[in-house]
């Protein structure tokens, strides 16, 4: 019995280095796989908060240009108005009926 034991050990010991071997460039692909998978998720996720924080600056940009549009069409109205009656002011003096 004791050479059996004698006889295991540097079988375990051969074996062993083996497995070593053989697994350890297998782990370390698998490692730098998940890794490289977890980068990926991570900027998913930074590239969805950038592009709401993109999106709510654009909305809120189009909001600006919407009332610069609105104040730029009433100072032209105001404009217009004036010119008229700029214009109509200085037709020369009325006749009076």
């Amino acid at each position: 019995m004791e050479e059996f034991f004698i006889a295991l050990v540097p079988m375990t010991m051969f074996l062993t280095i083996g497995g070593v071997l053989v697994f350890r460039p297998l782990t370390k692909k698998l490692g730098s796989m998940l890794e490289a998978n977890a980068e990926n998720k991570r900027s998913d996720e930074l590239d969805r908060v950038q592009h709401e924080r993109l999106r709510a600056m654009i909305e809120s940009q189009n909001v600006k240009i919407e009332m610069l549009e609105q104040r730029i069409e009433f100072s032209e109205s105001l404009l217009e108005a004036r010119n008229g009656n700029l214009i109509g002011a200085h037709q020369g003096p009325r006749q009076l009926p």
